[in-house]
């Protein structure tokens, strides 16, 4: 059983927990006249070495059959629709923002005092 625990990071955590906690247990009931406060055999804790991946590969990107139709779920369509909407009025905003470089006051500027604008 120790071979099981040391191969695994979940064994290893579970096993420094139960040196931890069987370290303070003793040097609490090596006073004398003092009751042991923990149990002998401390419970294990983060799961068991048994235990597998939950839901397990089936090699599909996301677990999804590829042949299977896609049902859409009730928050999709508003979601493309306010994602597409959001997309749009960013694109023509950033197209006809008011242009406030340097190079163009300049521009406009040298424009008006020669007369041009």
């Amino acid at each position: 059983k120790m071979a099981c625990l040391m191969r695994s990071a979940v064994g290893a955590r579970a096993l420094f927990a139960r040196a931890t906690v069987h370290s303070v247990a003793f040097s609490r009931a090596s006073f004398p006249g003092q009751a042991r406060s923990f149990q002998s055999t401390p419970t294990t804790r983060g799961g068991t070495d048994s235990q597998d991946d939950v839901g397990g590969h089936n090699g599909w990107l996301f677990g999804k059959n590829p042949d299977v139709k896609h049902e859409r779920e009730a928050w999709e369509i508003p979601y493309m629709v306010a994602a597409g909407s959001s997309i749009l009025i960013l694109g023509v905003g950033l197209t006809y923002k008011p242009k406030t470089s340097i190079k163009v006051w300049a521009l406009d500027q040298v424009k008006k005092q020669r007369g041009e604008a």
